[in-house]
């Protein structure tokens, strides 16, 4: 009887670690780092170096753009699907402790189940590092300093420099609008003529600038870089008015020209 009590002891442990081995192997391999395919650039023209938000595509790392963020006190969050899921399940997790430490069912707690749960999706590295609703005198470009607005960062990896940043800012008045893109297009005639344009602000008197819900779109496009100004009226959202620049996708993130 000790004999069949000791075998069949083993042969529990033996499951046991195999069912921890391949949920760990699961976690792997919905967790591993999976790379697209890039594509070289293409030969054509080049974008010149270009800085918005105190950040370059092709050069600012992720390191280099957290520091400066938190040095200004500015709360940011990783709002990829690798860093959402991480999110949910340490909100989970922490639910369940405080449940636990009430003396209920942690596994009673509403979102129990993400608590462990990976998805394979979580393979793509990419990281959105995004603040919102954030004070941007925090940057040195003068043309956003009065604002509040939404920045947003975004890496093919926590390796890979920037490949794409963005700037938004709403404004409840068209005509307070209208001054902020101007002064934007002002910026970013440095890039040359638009490649592309639609839609125009209206100006005459009387008229709201920017009828809802009709975007005002100017285009520059590169082998290496796109960079865009839209104007969107949102109508009870206010008026936004985007700056962004980046690699286009999936071209390879090069540095820009010295």
């Amino acid at each position: 009887m000790k004999k069949v009590a000791v075998r069949v002891a083993v042969v529990l442990s033996l499951i046991v670690v195999a069912a921890f081995g391949v949920r760990g192997y699961m976690v792997w391999e919905r967790t591993r780092d999976v790379l697209p395919a890039f594509t070289p650039v293409p030969v054509g023209e080049k974008a010149p170096r270009f800085q918005l938000v105190d950040a370059v595509v092709g050069e600012t790392k992720l390191p280099e753009v957290k520091a400066r963020l938190e040095a200004a006190g500015l709360a940011c969050r990783d709002t990829s699907m690798r860093g959402l899921m991480k999110l949910g399940r340490e909100t989970a997790r922490q639910k369940m402790a405080e449940a636990e430490a009430k003396g209920e069912d942690p596994d009673a707690v509403s979102g129990a189940s993400r608590a462990y749960y990976y998805s394979k999706k979580e393979q793509n590295p990419q990281v959105q590092w995004t603040c919102e609703r954030i004070p941007l005198r925090s940057f040195s470009d003068e043309n956003l300093r009065e604002h509040i607005g939404d920045v947003t960062f975004i890496f093919d990896s926590e390796e890979h420099p920037l490949r794409y940043v963005v700037v938004s800012r709403k404004f409840k008045k068209g005509e307070d609008a209208l001054v902020a893109a101007e002064r934007s297009l002002e910026k970013f005639a440095v890039f040359g003529p638009p490649t592309k344009k639609s839609g125009a602000p209206v100006l005459e008197p009387g008229k709201p600038p920017f009828p809802r819900y009709s975007p005002v779109k100017s285009q520059w496009s590169f082998a290496d870089r796109r960079a865009e100004v839209v104007v969107m009226n949102l109508g009870p959202r206010g008026v936004d008015v985007r700056e962004l620049v980046e690699v286009p996708w999936p071209v390879e993130v090069t540095p820009p020209p010295k």
